[in-house]
């Protein structure tokens, strides 16, 4: 009858909208994802020796995600904000950021504040809630000591928890302009022995399996 193609009508332009506006939010979502990402990578060519640190990060996090069981939801997530988790750092100053050498109490209270300056960042933007808290706190230790809030245990959200293992693994075993990487074994060694202190324990397991099973290896080649 007339009268359900006029309440058709109206259904199928109001999709129209919604399909239109969902397209348009996309378009956004991309170009600052990539907008950001360009900044990153900016940030890490200041340092060659990190360079790529924020990709790899992201795919030893990822690698974790999928095997602990995480929704590709969450894999996204944990995507978006491992790319972006050192993009705090474009606000520190060169002379501590490039040090060759050890930092002093206070120069290393000014790297401290990267994860603040991430957060504040991405919270101009006015989305990702989820990404903005992964990015504070992913130097959060499971013990309480890791920084900038001191949270510990179940207080770090879960995939922060899961970043900072793949942080510290992939700072530990690549070059940095104050040191030469560590060996392989040296550094899933190290990162066993602080089960329970600076990382979570059932993460820790995981990625000791992961690490056994040479799952993070591809990732690394170019390293070799």
């Amino acid at each position: 009858t007339q009268r359900d193609i006029y309440y058709l009508g109206f259904m199928v332009r109001q999709a129209a909208y919604l399909v239109e506006n969902l397209a348009l939010y996309e378009n956004i979502y991309d170009n600052l994802f990539s907008t950001l990402s360009a900044l990153v990578k900016a940030v890490e060519a200041r340092d060659a020796y990190t360079k790529e640190h924020s990709y790899r990060v992201t795919e030893v996090a990822k690698i974790m995600a999928r095997k602990y069981g995480c929704s590709e939801a969450e894999i996204d997530v944990l995507d978006f904000s491992g790319r972006l988790h050192d993009i705090g750092k474009i606000g520190i100053r060169d002379d501590i950021l490039l040090k060759p050498g050890p930092l002093t109490a206070g120069e290393f209270e000014t790297i401290k504040t990267h994860p603040v300056i991430g957060e504040n960042i991405i919270a101009q933007l006015g989305l990702w809630d989820r990404e903005k808290k992964i990015i504070r706190h992913h130097h959060e230790r499971f013990d309480g000591m890791g920084y900038p809030d001191g949270l510990a245990g179940e207080e770090i959200p879960f995939l922060a928890r899961i970043l900072s293992v793949a942080d510290v693994y992939d700072a530990m075993i690549s070059q940095r302009a104050y040191r030469k990487g560590m060996p392989d074994k040296d550094v899933s060694g190290i990162i066993a022995s602080e089960r329970g202190r600076q990382f979570d324990p059932k993460l820790v397991d995981l990625f000791c399996g992961l690490h056994a099973s040479a799952a993070f290896d591809p990732i690394y080649e170019a390293l070799k």
